[in-house]
């Protein structure tokens, strides 16, 4: 899978997560992502007047493969690695390199905590 699918599935999957789980949340008197709410981080006052943006930390291992020569391509690795098959000849390389990343997301918003 190539990175940008992976990240954007990802965030697809998280504002989906969220927005199904709102309604049993609401019904037992919770709320996800308030509007309206003041709060204290790092010692500073924060007000969002919309939902609160939340920050999705992505560390993903991205794979290379070169095989005989030629590039093969760059994509996300997920799992195990496994190099070779049978009845197959040639030279496989495979490097893998650590990206780490964030992305702000501002979630579907809840309730009003404010007037």
């Amino acid at each position: 899978m190539e990175l940008k699918e992976f990240v954007k599935i990802t965030l697809e999957q998280i504002v989906e997560g969220v927005a199904s789980a709102k309604e049993t949340i609401d019904a037992h008197g919770g709320t996800i992502n308030p509007t309206g709410v003041v709060f204290k981080k790092d010692g500073s006052y924060n007000s969002y007047d919309h939902a609160m943006p939340q920050d999705v930390v992505f560390d993903v291992g991205l794979t290379s493969t070169d095989k005989s020569g030629s590039l093969e391509g760059i994509g996300v690795f997920l799992g195990s690695v496994n190099l070779g098959k049978k009845n197959e000849t040639g030279t496989e390389n495979m490097a893998v390199t650590k990206v780490s990343f964030t992305v702000p997301l501002v979630l579907p918003p809840g309730k009003r905590m404010r007037g």
